[in-house]
């Protein structure tokens, strides 16, 4: 069976687009080839700045005849009661190419519909995949794409050629004005020019690039740069530990070299984040440390060509980084001329969001929430006033000239020139960290100070967009909403034993005298869904099952259902003073159980004790006179003896040890009754006695620990 090769070769693409784009293409090949019946083998990707490929192994040649059953429409529709076809019936047989006399009958779980069984012959592979390859080069999305007119066709770059060979063979067909072929480019500078390749074969297309200067795996490419840097940095004594830029460099190079460059070393003296920023961030640069950690006036540079460039490419790339240093030491200059605490007032002139003020009023409201969160957290006054100060400061340095030129350093900047004024080592720290976490798996913040002020950052950051509707859609999250609910939560989870995210949200509102109407809006927006399902996000993460999040979520947050397809409603469960640390205690509590032979036990009981009890009315008061049989007798006496102790089981936060007291309890004793007494009585006043009994037995567990009826089974996991 022959192998199928396709490269789509542009001009050059950002270097962030090439890993989407590379798995969107082997998605969508893997894909279309299945639902096309075309069996293949092992798919592989690879890709270069000017490139992007896909391999599939062992493609069958043509496709194998597949019988078809179409269904139409229903026979009373297609029929009239005398037997003559409808036009329904006539524009089904037009539709699949048959005579009406050709329709047959079946029976569905509808009803009778009208079908037609087909044989569909199958078609050579090289004319499925001419169809195949220019719909899925279409498909792939970027960021950012250039639209070709008149066809309105959109890719990252311009296309100037398209390899599609399947064996020997080209799979003819045209896209973007450009006709597939087998032609492909050698490396534009060191082998300029373009080479035909014989055949599909990937492994032999990897080593013919190789001929020609290029290598085109992403691993290979990195390997062979990430041996250069080390090299180059073993005689400096420093690690290598700029993954990140690794991964961006190597798609932005085709044949790799790595050169060490120099700069002056009184540039050492301008702050050494923006030194580094100017490197990383605007260069592209690895900085050279030494075993310290500390940096030293040297760079290292990834360049596409080889050593007889070297001498040239090193003195452009050192006179480049000198010019970025100088504007770096230009500006640093001039911020010591105005103290952070000068650029406050500033802050007016610099909206945050459109209908929440400006910056200034931002930093008003961080100095009343992170007050507030010491006070819940019990901090002391210390902590208070360090984190009150740094909240003062936090923005301000958005109006110094670094940040202007160096917007990623914000906090960071805010930091240093804090510690250069004489702050408090701690409000400067504080100042940095509220930022923190920048990404998903980030740092956190790791002083008591930054975690408060970066915890009330968030919390202003969510209710102000969630008010103004600016909420997450689909992948759409220009706010990064997603990431500042999780980073909440993350801090949350290191600093508080006792405090709801959403009590905290919700006492923050208030403490800032919000207007009733917008805190109406917070809430109808989502804001305590979404951060529910970013709860769950996590624990999913973490290798936690669903239905044992939400069998702590749906206490956590209370819960509003419909029970048994009626109008009546199941009333919100207790969740009481539920943190965020809690949750977790809960979680990884029901996780070990889960693992036990008491959990399949614990699980029944609590499921039919809730199952029977779900649509009880509300309302009902217990009445012990009315326990007529033994067993709800002896429940009766369990329920009131287990609630003397309930307060004490609460209180502990050993909810494994309350999980298995309350299986030893109950689980026999429900066993029996439901064995041996009918609830459903005739007798509303026993039937209803009888359901609240059962109501408050769940509920010692259900609203105090988990609500194991959104457990998807009760045989242990």
């Amino acid at each position: 069976m022959p192998d199928l090769l396709y490269e789509i070769g542009v001009e050059e693409v950002p270097a962030g687009y090439i890993a989407p784009a590379l798995e969107q293409l082997e998605r969508a090949i893997a894909r279309d080839l299945e639902a096309a019946r075309l069996p293949h083998g092992a798919i592989r990707t690879a890709a270069t700045p000017r490139r992007l490929t896909v391999a599939v192994k062992e493609v069958i040649a043509r496709q194998p005849d597949a019988e078809e059953e179409v269904l139409g429409p229903s026979t009373k529709v297609a029929f009239a009661p005398d037997g003559t076809p409808t036009k329904a019936a006539m524009g089904f047989a037009r539709s699949v190419g048959v005579e009406v006399s050709a329709l047959a009958r079946k029976q569905t779980p509808r009803g009778e519909y009208c079908c037609v069984r087909r044989t569909l012959k199958g078609k050579p592979a090289l004319d499925v995949l001419a169809e195949i390859l220019p719909r899925i080069t279409l498909e792939i999305s970027f960021p950012k794409s250039m639209v070709w007119l008149p066809e309105r066709k959109s890719f990252a770059r311009p296309v100037r050629a398209l390899v599609a060979l399947l064996g020997e063979e080209v799979i003819p067909f045209t896209l973007f004005g450009v006709k597939s072929g087998r032609s492909t480019e050698s490396h534009p500078i060191l082998r300029p020019g373009r080479f035909d390749l014989p055949d599909a074969d990937f492994d032999r297309y990897v080593a013919l690039l190789r001929e020609h200067q290029i290598v085109v795996e992403f691993p290979e490419r990195q390997r062979m740069i990430r041996a250069e840097i080390e090299r180059a940095l073993r005689p400096f004594g420093g690690a290598f530990r700029e993954e990140a830029l690794l991964n961006e460099v190597t798609n932005l190079v085709q044949y790799p070299m790595v050169l060490t460059g120099h700069f002056d070393p009184a540039f050492l003296a301008v702050p050494a984040p923006v030194v580094e920023a100017a490197m990383m961030e605007h260069q592209r640069y690895f900085p050279v440390r030494d075993a310290a950690g500390k940096l030293l006036p040297h760079f290292l540079v990834v360049s596409d060509r080889t050593t007889e460039h070297a001498e040239l490419i090193r003195t452009g790339n050192e006179q480049v980084l000198k010019a970025r240093l100088s504007d770096a030491r230009f500006f640093d200059e001039k911020d010591k001329q105005t103290r952070l605490e000068q650029h406050v007032p500033g802050l007016k002139g610099i909206v945050y969001l459109k209908g929440r003020g400006t910056y200034f009023d931002k930093t008003q409201r961080l100095g009343k929430l992170v007050a507030l969160l010491c006070r819940d957290l019990g901090l002391d006054a210390h902590v208070m006033k360090d984190a009150v100060r740094a909240a003062h400061l936090c923005k301000a340095d958005l109006l110094t000239e670094m940040v202007g030129e160096f917007p990623g350093l914000q906090g960071t900047v805010g930091r240093i020139y804090a510690e250069r004024e004489g702050e408090n080592s701690i409000v400067a720290v504080a100042i940095e960290e509220h930022y923190l976490p920048r990404s998903a798996d980030g740092e956190l913040p790791t002083t008591l100070a930054g975690k408060v002020l970066s915890a009330a950052d968030k919390i202003d950051n969510l209710t102000s967009c969630f008010m103004l509707g600016l909420v997450p859609t689909g992948s759409q999250d220009p706010y990064a909403l997603r990431r500042q609910a999780q980073g909440l939560l993350h801090i949350l989870e290191t600093v508080s034993n006792n405090l709801s995210t959403m009590d905290i949200i919700e006492h923050s509102l208030r403490a800032l005298d919000t207007p009733e109407s917008d805190v109406a809006k917070v809430k109808e927006n989502g804001l305590w869904t979404f951060m529910n399902s970013r709860l769950e996000g996590m624990a999913a993460e973490r290798g936690i099952p669903i239905d044992l999040v939400r069998a702590v979520t749906s206490i956590f947050w209370g819960r509003l259902e419909f029970a048994n397809n009626t109008n009546e409603q199941r009333q919100p469960l207790d969740y009481g003073d539920l943190g965020i640390h809690d949750f977790w205690l809960r979680l990884r509590a029901l996780q070990e159980l889960s693992n036990t032979h008491c959990w399949a036990t614990l699980v029944t009981a609590v499921e039919r004790t809730y199952n029977i009890s779900k649509s009880a009315p509300a309302g009902l008061q217990l009445d012990p006179a009315l326990f007529m049989e033994p067993s709800e007798k002896h429940l009766g006496a369990l329920l009131e003896a287990y609630e003397e102790e309930k307060a004490e089981l609460k209180d502990d936060l050993y909810y494994i040890k309350a999980s298995r007291k309350y299986a030893e309890v109950f689980a026999a004793p429900l066993h029996e009754f439901f064995e041996k007494v009918f609830v459903n009585v005739d007798d509303e006043r026993l039937r209803n006695n009888r359901l609240e009994l059962m109501r408050r037995i769940n509920r010692l567990y259900s609203a105090h620990i988990a609500d194991l009826s959104q457990i998807v089974t009760g045989v242990q996991k």
